[in-house]
């Protein structure tokens, strides 16, 4: 049994973070750390484990060993979240195949001046494809997936002066790890610098704010990236609950482009409104002007009394390594229950869709929309995407579009059953190809003890693409026991 290569660079990053993050609690001894272990036990069976076209399929048993925990600790002046877990794979007809993953996250803040100097820090340790060629999970064997380790640390100073305004000075640095050695050259650092000036509570009527933002990426191929921003906001709040803003700006951006495309520097504008109706809705828009032409935004936010809806549409430039810095992100599932995971009322997403590893900017127009929620016996979230990539160096486009359903019944006290379904259209750009992607999952659970839960449940995925030699389809059937200690 083989373990992941390269783990040493992340081990070492993410053991510094969390001695940093976590050492000003030696010193405080009211509160203890909230300490959660966790261990799963599975057998799978798959009737394609290594997602081959239709005719070359190859059946496969794996166990599966899950052990893990989280750990949680917060004071008056420092927090820190962290969770960890090993999966350990076994499989019965090819055992050279057997490997162990580790996935890690954390994050953290010290805060070391009251209320005027911080430390926000995060790390997080996964695996993810290479291309959206590959498809699949670490049970599957496709040769497409590797090792992803992300870090960010940011200092930040923050002034307040009276009742007049507030300033912040933050530094961030970024750094993204792969193991895949055929995306070495994607490895990067960035180094963020924010300085903002945001009008005080004097200013009741008509606020303003100044901000000034500028990131380098430098990747290992030699590239680089630069973004630049300096603008000036003002903002005239007409009701309690409703305002009008504008915003004018230059943005002084530098990356590799294709000829054709503008050049990524120049004045922009943009004017909007934002609308907050009580507390259980908030609503902004805008439409403005960049380099790229004109550009809109909007989000909507509405607190139901059993659940929320939201929707939000966003263009942005950014690069395939600020993709895996901040995810995006679809609602995640408990595994063992079917349940959504909800967190202070709201339900935790992760990110469905990736890029492909490649160096270079993209310009990102993303709309999604969905809604999530529960009565006495049911749950349930659907969320839906539409995304367009517009890569700035290959002049060329992909469009992936999507949408993701859950629902879950409480049967009796003790068992639970579960489906979702959810359906991926992609395009890829210089291919005369489109993929369809179906996955499809039913399952019960049951409470075996008040700290333990069995489940069976059955997962089907199929990719019908224009290229004969990308089709693929699996059937798959896990029985799992999971335990918290």
């Amino acid at each position: 049994m083989s373990t992941r290569r390269r783990l040493g660079i992340p081990v070492v990053w993410g053991a510094g973070l969390g001695l940093a993050m976590t050492a000003p609690f030696a010193l405080a001894n009211d509160l203890g750390w909230d300490f959660t272990p966790r261990l799963a036990l599975s057998q799978i069976y798959t009737d394609n484990v290594a997602l081959a076209p239709r005719g070359d399929e190859d059946h496969e048993h794996v166990s599966e060993l899950d052990a893990g925990f989280a750990l949680e600790r917060e004071g008056a002046q420092a927090r820190a979240r962290m969770a960890y877990n090993l999966q350990a794979l076994g499989y019965w007809r090819e055992s050279d195949r057997s490997d162990i993953f580790h996935q890690f996250a954390g994050d953290g803040r010290v805060e070391l001046l009251p209320e005027r100097f911080f430390i926000d820090a995060r790390s997080t340790f996964g695996q993810r494809n290479r291309t959206r060629d590959g498809g699949g999970d670490n049970i599957n064997i496709t040769g497409d997936r590797g090792d992803v380790f992300t870090l960010r640390v940011s200092p930040a100073w923050i002034q307040r002066f009276d009742d007049v305004a507030t300033s912040e000075l933050r530094y961030s640095y970024d750094r993204v790890d792969y193991s895949s050695s055929l995306a070495r050259d994607v490895d990067s650092q960035s180094n963020r610098f924010l300085a903002r000036l945001d009008s005080g509570p004097m200013f009741s009527q008509f606020g303003w704010g100044l901000r000034f933002e500028r990131t380098e990426t430098d990747f290992d191929d030699g590239s680089s990236v630069t973004f630049q921003t300096a603008e000036a906001l003002g903002r005239w709040n007409v009701t309690e609950r409703f305002s009008v803003f504008g915003v004018v700006g230059d943005e002084n951006n530098d990356f590799e482009q294709d000829a054709s495309r503008a050049r990524p520097d120049d004045t922009f504008w943009r004017v909007g409104a934002t609308f907050q109706a009580a507390d259980r809705t908030f609503m902004e828009g805008f439409v403005g002007e960049r380099f790229f032409g004109t550009t809109f935004g909007g989000t909507l936010r509405h607190r139901l009394r059993t659940g929320l809806v939201f929707a939000n549409y966003d263009e942005s430039l950014t690069t395939v390594n600020d993709f895996d810095v901040i995810r995006v992100v679809l609602p995640v599932f408990d595994e063992s229950t079917g349940r959504p995971v909800i967190v202070d009322g709201e339900p935790v997403f992760v990110d469905l869709e990736f890029p492909d590893l490649q160096t270079g900017v993209y310009l990102r127009k993303r709309f999604e929309a969905g809604f999530a929620g529960e009565l006495r016996r049911t749950d349930w979230a659907l969320r839906g995407f539409d995304e367009r990539r517009e890569f700035e160096l290959t002049d060329r486009t992909e469009r992936i579009q999507g949408v993701v359903g859950n629902l879950g019944w409480r049967v009796n006290p003790r068992t639970r059953a579960f489906a979702n379904l959810s359906l991926e259209e992609s395009s890829f750009a210089g291919e005369d190809r489109d993929d369809t992607l179906t996955r499809l999952g039913v399952g019960v659970a049951r409470d075996l003890t008040p700290r333990s839960t069995g489940s069976i449940e059955y997962r089907y995925r199929d990719r019908d693409s224009d290229v004969d030699a990308r089709d693929y389809r699996e059937n798959r059937l896990t029985a799992r026991w999971r335990m918290e200690f």
